[in-house]
């Protein structure tokens, strides 16, 4: 079966007798969805979804602009009816402006590894993969761990860290056009400049590696 006549088949569970109104729509989001290439996308969807409830996990009614989608409503990725709350599926899939479709989905806690677990199972564990996150070294732990290795007395580094601004994206070059105290300290030739010149070449390189709280790669 293809996936139109299987979204019709849900969409009279979810509404019973369609109205010509409605059957426009449904098939106005089911054409804009085969033509931008996203069918499997909806489906795979639908089984983890299904399969979670199914599993006695919680699954959120649906947000964002996913929740615009009667056909999403009709297959029971989310449980907002889009046409009862007069909501665009224009702003989740446009035909005019083609992005990548976004269903954002929420399970409790207790369950999201069961639920991953069920993909893995079925797609393969070499078919699916949880996204990395890295953690870059900012201007202040840049300051701090050179300073820790390089054994500067810890009220040393904290003076020299605590000079750089508390901006969030503050960088070491912005710091030293900034602050005159801590670019004359690192033009000095003392421990305290020596750590300073080697912070700006560990700013910004890899600390530390996690896993992404949601992000998963089917």
């Amino acid at each position: 079966k293809d996936t139109l006549t299987i979204s019709h088949a849900a969409h009279k569970k979810r509404y019973g007798e369609l109205s010509q109104a409605l059957t426009e729509r449904l098939d106005f989001e089911l054409d804009t969805i085969k033509k931008t290439g996203y069918p499997g996308y909806f489906l795979i969807v639908q089984d983890f979804t299904s399969k979670a409830r199914e599993m006695g996990v919680s699954v959120g009614p649906g947000r964002g602009s996913a929740a615009g989608s009667a056909v999403a409503y009709s297959i029971g990725i989310t449980n907002v009816d889009p046409i009862k709350y007069d909501l665009l599926f224009e702003r989740f899939l446009n035909p005019d402006r083609v992005s990548l479709p976004d269903i954002d989905i929420d399970f409790d806690d207790a369950g999201r590894d069961r639920v991953l677990k069920y993909v893995i199972d079925k797609y393969g564990k070499k078919q699916v993969a949880q996204i990395i996150t890295y953690g870059t070294m900012a201007a202040k732990s840049s300051i701090r761990d050179c300073a820790r290795v390089m054994e500067l007395p810890l009220s040393d580094a904290n003076l020299l860290a605590k000079m750089v601004p508390e901006r969030p994206g503050t960088s070491l070059a912005s710091a030293f056009g900034e602050i005159k105290e801590l670019s004359d300290i690192r033009k000095g030739t003392d421990l305290k400049a020596q750590v300073l010149q080697q912070a700006v070449i560990l700013e910004g390189s890899v600390r530390n590696t996690g896993t992404h709280a949601c992000g998963v790669i089917i």
